[in-house]
């Protein structure tokens, strides 16, 4: 049985390179995402995942200054903590994720259109399999790829999710799988049987965001993992800090689904 994953997301101010990038200095956001990395392991999380979530629009594919700014705080992270470390660039930048998960030395990204094709607020966003395998290979890199086989930002044009899952892993190489409903947990959860069913019980599928304190117990039943992200939040706006009482409270319902 695989080991259930309790991704808490850092989501960092506009970053260098964004259309909404007010100035802010690079060094600090580090020390800020180091410091809330810090509250989400003392929380029990297994795992945190750096994103340039406030980069606004956030485009597809992102330049050499949003890959410089994250490379320096995902280095800040890794130095502060050791959860299994996540980075996720742009909307669907798979090749730039890899290169700055080698080289911070995180475990794994996630990719939002792995194969296929969806529709987003940047027009049709294509897969970038061979973008993320050409970027692996060029570095040598064993960095494990986290594909959306449904993911609530864009809405992919062809087949159902265990149609996208399959070829997420067959021909994209996904070593874990995402499902996210704006529906609810409880329709991405059906989705995730409906994935384990025509894929086999071999491939991990997390909930990739819409969980909360209610929903989580259904989660750490149904799925084996769930990714976190403004649940953990004081506050909205571009620049939200990790709550150390909400991280605590979900960190202390996954530690009580534990094996005693």
């Amino acid at each position: 049985m695989s080991t259930f994953r309790l991704v808490g997301v850092l989501h960092l101010p506009p970053l260098p390179g964004a259309a909404n990038y007010g100035g802010a200095c690079v060094r600090e956001m580090a020390k800020t995402a180091a410091a809330d990395a810090k509250i989400l392991e003392a929380a029990g999380f297994t795992d945190v995942m750096v994103q340039d979530a406030s980069d606004n629009p956030q485009p597809s594919l992102v330049g050499a200054p949003t890959v410089a700014a994250l490379a320096v705080v995902g280095a800040a992270v890794r130095a502060a903590t050791s959860l299994g470390l996540g980075v996720i660039v742009g909307h669907n930048d798979g090749a730039a994720s890899v290169a700055v998960a080698h080289a911070v030395g995180a475990q794994f990204v996630r990719v939002k259109v792995l194969t296929g094709v969806s529709a987003g607020p940047t027009g049709f966003i294509q897969g970038c399999s061979l973008q993320v395998a050409q970027m692996k290979r060029l570095l040598g890199s064993e960095v494990e790829v986290w594909a959306d086989a449904h993911e609530a930002t864009s809405a992919s044009l062809l087949g159902d999710t265990p149609w996208a899952a399959a070829q997420a892993v067959a021909f994209g190489g996904a070593n874990k799988l995402i499902v996210t409903r704006d529906s609810g947990v409880g329709d991405a959860i059906d989705d995730i049987a409906r994935v384990k069913a025509e894929l086999g019980a071999g491939i991990d599928v997390l909930v990739g965001g819409r969980v909360t304190a209610e929903s989580l117990p259904a989660v750490l039943r149904g799925a084996d993992g769930a990714i976190l992200g403004s649940v953990l939040k004081t506050s909205g706006g571009s620049a939200p800090r990790i709550d150390a009482a909400r991280a605590d409270h979900l960190g202390s319902l996954y530690r009580d689904s534990l094996p005693r």
